[in-house]
Protein backbone atom coordinates (compact mmCIF):
# COMPACT_ATOMS: atom_id res chain seq x y z
CA UNK A 1 0.00 0.00 0.00
CA UNK A 2 1.17 3.42 -1.29
CA UNK A 3 0.69 6.46 1.19
CA UNK A 4 0.68 9.52 0.43
CA UNK A 5 3.34 10.42 2.76
CA UNK A 6 5.64 7.98 0.37
CA UNK A 7 8.58 9.74 -0.61
CA UNK A 8 8.43 8.96 -4.44
CA UNK A 9 6.18 10.22 -6.82
CA UNK A 10 3.27 7.94 -7.59
CA UNK A 11 0.02 8.57 -9.83
CA UNK A 12 -3.17 7.14 -11.99
CA UNK A 13 -4.29 8.37 -15.13
CA UNK A 14 -8.25 8.43 -14.65
CA UNK A 15 -9.18 10.55 -17.74
CA UNK A 16 -7.64 11.45 -21.36
CA UNK A 17 -9.34 13.57 -23.74
CA UNK A 18 -8.86 14.87 -26.75
CA UNK A 19 -9.63 18.28 -28.18
CA UNK A 20 -9.94 20.56 -25.60
CA UNK A 21 -8.15 23.01 -28.01
CA UNK A 22 -9.95 22.50 -31.38
CA UNK A 23 -7.28 24.49 -32.90
CA UNK A 24 -4.08 23.17 -32.18
CA UNK A 25 -5.97 19.22 -31.40
CA UNK A 26 -4.12 18.64 -28.10
CA UNK A 27 -4.59 15.48 -26.03
CA UNK A 28 -4.15 15.82 -22.60
CA UNK A 29 -4.18 12.68 -19.73
CA UNK A 30 -5.71 13.44 -16.36
CA UNK A 31 -3.46 12.45 -13.64
CA UNK A 32 -4.50 11.76 -9.69
CA UNK A 33 -1.45 12.82 -7.75
CA UNK A 34 -0.94 9.30 -4.82
CA UNK A 35 1.62 10.11 -3.06
CA UNK A 36 5.43 12.77 -3.32
CA UNK A 37 5.15 15.58 -5.29
CA UNK A 38 4.68 16.93 -8.84
CA UNK A 39 7.38 19.24 -10.02
CA UNK A 40 7.74 20.41 -13.19
CA UNK A 41 9.83 18.92 -16.05
CA UNK A 42 10.18 15.97 -13.47
CA UNK A 43 10.74 12.38 -15.21
CA UNK A 44 8.53 10.00 -14.25
CA UNK A 45 8.46 5.88 -15.38
CA UNK A 46 5.32 4.20 -16.81
CA UNK A 47 3.66 1.17 -15.97
CA UNK A 48 2.95 0.19 -19.15
CA UNK A 49 6.14 0.66 -20.74
CA UNK A 50 9.84 -0.65 -20.62
CA UNK A 51 11.62 -0.77 -17.42
CA UNK A 52 14.29 2.26 -17.64
CA UNK A 53 12.27 4.39 -19.91
CA UNK A 54 11.54 7.41 -18.95
CA UNK A 55 8.89 10.13 -19.66
CA UNK A 56 9.48 14.67 -18.89
CA UNK A 57 6.65 15.92 -18.06
CA UNK A 58 7.81 19.18 -19.06
CA UNK A 59 4.21 21.11 -18.10
CA UNK A 60 1.11 20.30 -16.53
CA UNK A 61 -2.36 22.19 -16.10
CA UNK A 62 -4.87 22.73 -13.85
CA UNK A 63 -8.43 22.83 -15.15
CA UNK A 64 -11.34 23.89 -13.84
CA UNK A 65 -14.31 24.67 -16.98
CA UNK A 66 -12.53 25.90 -20.09
CA UNK A 67 -10.01 27.89 -17.96
CA UNK A 68 -6.44 26.28 -17.85
CA UNK A 69 -3.90 27.44 -15.54
CA UNK A 70 0.47 26.15 -15.75
CA UNK A 71 1.11 23.86 -12.46
CA UNK A 72 4.75 24.21 -11.06
CA UNK A 73 3.85 21.90 -7.95
CA UNK A 74 1.34 19.17 -7.11
CA UNK A 75 1.21 17.41 -4.34
CA UNK A 76 -1.09 14.06 -2.88
CA UNK A 77 -4.96 14.70 -3.83
CA UNK A 78 -4.44 17.09 -6.72
CA UNK A 79 -5.38 16.51 -10.45
CA UNK A 80 -2.85 17.49 -13.11
CA UNK A 81 -3.51 17.82 -17.06
CA UNK A 82 -0.17 16.71 -18.70
CA UNK A 83 0.63 16.70 -22.55
CA UNK A 84 -0.29 13.04 -23.68
CA UNK A 85 1.45 12.02 -26.79
CA UNK A 86 -0.18 8.87 -26.83
CA UNK A 87 1.37 7.00 -24.55
CA UNK A 88 -1.26 7.35 -21.58
CA UNK A 89 -4.38 5.63 -20.79
CA UNK A 90 -6.60 5.18 -18.53
CA UNK A 91 -5.77 2.94 -15.90
CA UNK A 92 -1.97 3.41 -16.38
CA UNK A 93 0.63 4.28 -13.31
CA UNK A 94 3.34 7.07 -13.46
CA UNK A 95 5.81 6.81 -10.69
CA UNK A 96 9.62 8.22 -9.81
CA UNK A 97 12.40 5.87 -7.98
CA UNK A 98 13.63 2.05 -9.37
CA UNK A 99 10.97 0.45 -8.05
CA UNK A 100 8.28 -0.58 -10.77
CA UNK A 101 4.27 1.00 -9.21
CA UNK A 102 1.12 -0.33 -11.38
CA UNK A 103 -2.04 0.51 -9.25
CA UNK A 104 -5.25 -1.78 -10.09
CA UNK A 105 -7.18 -0.99 -12.87
CA UNK A 106 -10.35 0.83 -13.12
CA UNK A 107 -13.42 -1.33 -13.35
CA UNK A 108 -15.35 -0.67 -16.41
CA UNK A 109 -19.14 -1.97 -16.82
CA UNK A 110 -19.57 -4.72 -19.04
CA UNK A 111 -20.92 -3.61 -22.54
CA UNK A 112 -24.73 -4.13 -23.40
CA UNK A 113 -24.96 -2.65 -26.85
CA UNK A 114 -23.26 -3.10 -29.91
CA UNK A 115 -22.75 -1.67 -33.11
CA UNK A 116 -20.24 -2.22 -36.28
CA UNK A 117 -19.21 2.05 -37.47
CA UNK A 118 -17.82 2.57 -40.67
CA UNK A 119 -17.16 5.59 -43.06
CA UNK A 120 -19.07 5.85 -45.67
CA UNK A 121 -16.35 7.80 -47.33
CA UNK A 122 -13.41 6.50 -48.04
CA UNK A 123 -11.23 9.76 -48.36
CA UNK A 124 -12.15 10.29 -44.79
CA UNK A 125 -10.98 6.95 -43.92
CA UNK A 126 -7.65 8.62 -42.59
CA UNK A 127 -9.44 11.41 -39.77
CA UNK A 128 -12.03 8.37 -39.16
CA UNK A 129 -9.49 6.58 -37.93
CA UNK A 130 -7.40 9.31 -35.98
CA UNK A 131 -10.71 10.29 -34.27
CA UNK A 132 -11.73 6.84 -33.56
CA UNK A 133 -8.04 6.27 -31.92
CA UNK A 134 -8.55 9.35 -30.06
CA UNK A 135 -11.96 8.45 -28.98
CA UNK A 136 -11.15 4.83 -27.76
CA UNK A 137 -8.09 5.93 -25.61
CA UNK A 138 -10.81 8.01 -24.12
CA UNK A 139 -12.95 4.90 -23.15
CA UNK A 140 -15.58 6.69 -24.98
CA UNK A 141 -16.37 3.37 -25.73
CA UNK A 142 -14.94 -0.21 -26.03
CA UNK A 143 -14.04 -1.41 -29.72
CA UNK A 144 -13.87 -5.37 -30.58
CA UNK A 145 -12.84 -6.66 -33.54
CA UNK A 146 -13.18 -10.40 -35.40
CA UNK A 147 -9.90 -12.70 -33.85
CA UNK A 148 -6.58 -12.56 -36.01
CA UNK A 149 -8.05 -9.02 -36.80
CA UNK A 150 -4.70 -6.39 -37.17
CA UNK A 151 -7.30 -3.61 -38.15
CA UNK A 152 -8.45 -4.02 -41.71
CA UNK A 153 -11.74 -5.69 -40.72
CA UNK A 154 -14.70 -4.10 -39.85
CA UNK A 155 -14.33 -2.21 -36.38
CA UNK A 156 -17.61 -3.15 -33.62
CA UNK A 157 -18.15 -0.75 -30.72
CA UNK A 158 -19.51 -2.06 -27.73
CA UNK A 159 -21.01 0.72 -24.90
CA UNK A 160 -23.24 0.64 -22.14
CA UNK A 161 -25.73 2.83 -23.55
CA UNK A 162 -27.00 4.06 -27.47
CA UNK A 163 -25.83 7.33 -26.21
CA UNK A 164 -22.86 6.43 -26.26
CA UNK A 165 -22.46 5.23 -29.43
CA UNK A 166 -24.37 9.28 -30.29
CA UNK A 167 -21.80 10.82 -28.71
CA UNK A 168 -19.05 9.11 -31.01
CA UNK A 169 -21.00 9.95 -33.88
CA UNK A 170 -21.58 13.29 -33.02
CA UNK A 171 -17.50 14.35 -31.92
CA UNK A 172 -16.63 12.25 -35.10
CA UNK A 173 -18.55 14.76 -37.16
CA UNK A 174 -17.83 18.13 -35.02
CA UNK A 175 -14.37 17.51 -33.91
CA UNK A 176 -13.01 15.81 -36.91
CA UNK A 177 -15.49 16.58 -40.00
CA UNK A 178 -16.04 13.03 -40.36
CA UNK A 179 -19.63 11.24 -41.12
CA UNK A 180 -19.94 7.65 -40.14
CA UNK A 181 -22.15 4.82 -40.26
CA UNK A 182 -23.32 2.65 -37.07
CA UNK A 183 -25.03 -0.72 -38.19
CA UNK A 184 -26.86 -2.29 -34.81
CA UNK A 185 -25.77 -5.67 -34.22
CA UNK A 186 -28.48 -8.00 -31.95
CA UNK A 187 -26.18 -8.99 -29.33
CA UNK A 188 -26.61 -7.88 -25.39
CA UNK A 189 -23.92 -9.45 -23.49
CA UNK A 190 -20.22 -9.21 -23.51
CA UNK A 191 -17.79 -11.56 -21.05
CA UNK A 192 -14.05 -11.74 -20.97
CA UNK A 193 -12.46 -15.26 -21.54
CA UNK A 194 -9.62 -14.93 -18.35
CA UNK A 195 -8.70 -18.18 -19.27
CA UNK A 196 -7.52 -17.40 -22.62
CA UNK A 197 -7.69 -18.59 -26.26
CA UNK A 198 -6.33 -22.10 -25.83
CA UNK A 199 -9.83 -22.50 -23.21
CA UNK A 200 -12.07 -20.31 -26.08
CA UNK A 201 -10.51 -22.86 -28.68
CA UNK A 202 -11.20 -25.59 -26.16
CA UNK A 203 -14.69 -24.87 -25.18
CA UNK A 204 -15.42 -24.49 -29.07
CA UNK A 205 -14.39 -27.53 -30.23
CA UNK A 206 -16.33 -29.28 -27.23
CA UNK A 207 -19.20 -27.70 -29.26
CA UNK A 208 -20.03 -25.59 -25.74
CA UNK A 209 -20.11 -21.98 -27.73
CA UNK A 210 -23.40 -21.25 -29.90
CA UNK A 211 -25.22 -17.98 -30.84
CA UNK A 212 -22.23 -16.04 -30.27
CA UNK A 213 -19.82 -14.17 -31.61
CA UNK A 214 -16.34 -14.68 -30.52
CA UNK A 215 -14.07 -11.58 -30.53
CA UNK A 216 -11.06 -9.82 -29.23
CA UNK A 217 -10.89 -6.56 -27.58
CA UNK A 218 -7.95 -3.71 -28.39
CA UNK A 219 -5.29 -5.95 -26.61
CA UNK A 220 -6.05 -9.04 -28.88
CA UNK A 221 -7.68 -10.53 -25.24
CA UNK A 222 -11.10 -12.94 -25.82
Amino acid sequence: TITPEHEEFTGFVFKTQANLDPKHRDRLAYVRIVSGTYAKGMKVGHSRSKAGKKYNLAQAQALFGSDRSSVEVAYPGDVIGINNPGCFAIGDTLFTGNNRVAFPGIPSFSPEKFAYIRAPNPSSYKAFRKGMDQLLDEGAVQALRQRNDDGGGPLMLAAVGQLQFEVVQARLKNEYGVESIMEPLTYTLARWADAGWEAVDKADAAGKLFGIMIVQDRWQRP
